[in-house]
């Protein structure tokens, strides 16, 4: 076992040298290897899959970066360190060469490859009790959420997504050789969505219920494609999937006294999917944020815009916004040791995928009765009263807006912004700034294979 281990962890070593050097190599590393004789056995793919979940808690992934970045770019973080690399974001003046969008394109990428690596070897695995489709189905969901996560920062086009936009390079096949590295041209916008789609469905089909905590089952699986829906403007399929899970009665919301709890304590009744950290798995989320005199560097804190937002008597505001020492930072990340656990998908998100993909319906008075229904849940919850308006844009405004309060500190507004379009509600009025810009040194050295984003 020991022996399979040591083999596991020397394949993936070398998986990720091969991905974060994707540019022309000049000689056949002799670390190469067959994907065929990757993972023989069954413990050698959950270990692989193992190492999938493993490059989500990047710290220029979810480890920190991919969604703290997002909301310093979207106003509800406020810079307030000394990174230049941060500074871009929160100016909304992105160079290519920010170190930032490459080290986050290759942490994405490399993610990608170990679940490609699992895709071309769990099915030679012969062991009766390997439940190959449920692997492949975490393999290949896990790489339609790294294409996804890819395409809202770099791709699409101005205006959203509308499938006529830009898209990424996409692997399909593992980074195992200097020929699998050679760089790739972007696919379209409608050829990433079409990747995502395909294993995002395969994944919803062969899930198991149930894979443990932090692992993904058909139900979050779902809920996610809900999530994907919505941007992509199918408002339809959008409320069916999130009406799955909460139906599903698989998750319940906490109260609004018990709303930190969500985060104070770890895998809440709520959580549809939540990445785990601990002791021996750490991340700098919350050293980024604390003060000096508490342990941290004092890189971010909660902005003025995103206080104010919150309505009187907002259970949330005092977890969004601190009003004691330490001042204007998150009841959200709090172990500055770096043992916060990090919310991907939540059932609250459920419910206003729901109002909003009705209320854009409004194809009769029932979906504008659901749709306020759901909104009012979440509002409930907060403590607040009703939203009462009966007109669809009003529910849509208000859903936003408990959008970028809701979800605070969890990387989704600049999401929201993007496929809405409102890009003057933070002050950008350059059109190409709307896409960030694909990472200097990967058009570089790709000898004009990847193309730039437009006015970069």
């Amino acid at each position: 076992m020991k022996n399979n281990f040591l083999k596991i962890l020397a394949l993936l070593v070398a998986i990720q040298f091969f991905q974060a050097c994707n540019s022309n190599l000049e000689i056949e590393p002799f670390t190469a290897l067959d994907a065929s004789t990757g993972f023989k056995t069954k413990q050698d793919v959950d270990a692989a899959l193992l190492g999938c979940y493993s490059s989500l808690q990047n710290a220029n992934y979810y480890g920190l970066r991919y969604f703290m970045l997002a909301d310093i770019h979207a106003g509800s973080l406020t810079h307030t360190g000394t990174f230049p690399s941060f500074a871009q974001f929160a100016n909304r003046n992105l160079l290519a060469n920010n170190v930032e969008l490459t080290n986050m394109w290759n942490s994405i990428y490399v993610g990608i490859n170990r679940s490609n690596n699992v895709v071309a070897s769990a099915p030679g695995v012969t062991d009766p009790s390997f439940n190959v489709n449920n692997a492949l189905g975490e393999a290949r969901f896990l790489r339609a959420f790294h294409y996804f996560n890819l395409l809202v920062y770099f791709g699409g086009a101005p205006d959203g997504f509308n499938q006529n936009g830009v898209g990424v390079p996409i692997f399909t096949t593992p980074t195992l050789s200097s020929a699998d590295a050679a760089p790739k041209a972007r696919a379209s916008e409608a050829e990433t969505w079409t990747q995502i789609l395909d294993d995002l469905n395969f994944a919803i089909a062969n899930l198991l219920p149930n894979n443990g905590i932090g692992r993904i089952n058909s139900v979050s699986a779902t809920a996610f494609k809900a999530r994907v829906h919505l941007v992509r403007k199918e408002y339809a399929e959008a409320a069916a999937a999130a009406s799955s899970v909460i139906s599903s009665n698989r998750y319940t919301l906490l109260s609004g006294a018990d709303y930190a709890n969500i985060y104070l304590n770890k895998n809440s009744s709520e959580t549809i999917w939540e990445l785990q950290f601990d002791a021996n798995n750490v991340n700098s989320i919350a050293f980024f944020y604390y003060p000096t005199a508490q342990g941290g560097r004092n890189e971010v804190s909660s902005s003025a815009s995103l206080r104010d937002l919150h309505e009187d008597g907002d259970l949330r505001k005092a977890v969004n916004v601190t009003t004691t020492v330490p001042l204007n930072k998150t009841l959200k990340f709090t172990r500055v040791a770096g043992e916060d656990n990090v919310q991907l998908i939540r059932l609250s998100e459920m419910y206003l995928i729901r109002a909003e993909a009705l209320a854009r319906l409004n194809g009769s008075p029932t979906d504008i009765t659901n749709a306020l229904a759901d909104l009012n849940t979440i509002r409930d919850r907060a403590g607040l009263p009703d939203f009462t308006s009966t007109v669809a844009d009003d529910i849509i405004a208000a859903v936003l807006k408990e959008r970028v309060i809701e979800f605070a500190h969890e990387g989704l507004r600049w999401l929201d912004i993007r496929r809405t379009g409102s890009y003057a509600s933070v002050g950008i009025t350059q059109e190409f700034r709307a896409l960030w810009p694909i990472p200097e040194r990967e058009v570089d050295t790709s000898a004009g294979v990847i193309a730039q984003n437009q006015g970069y």
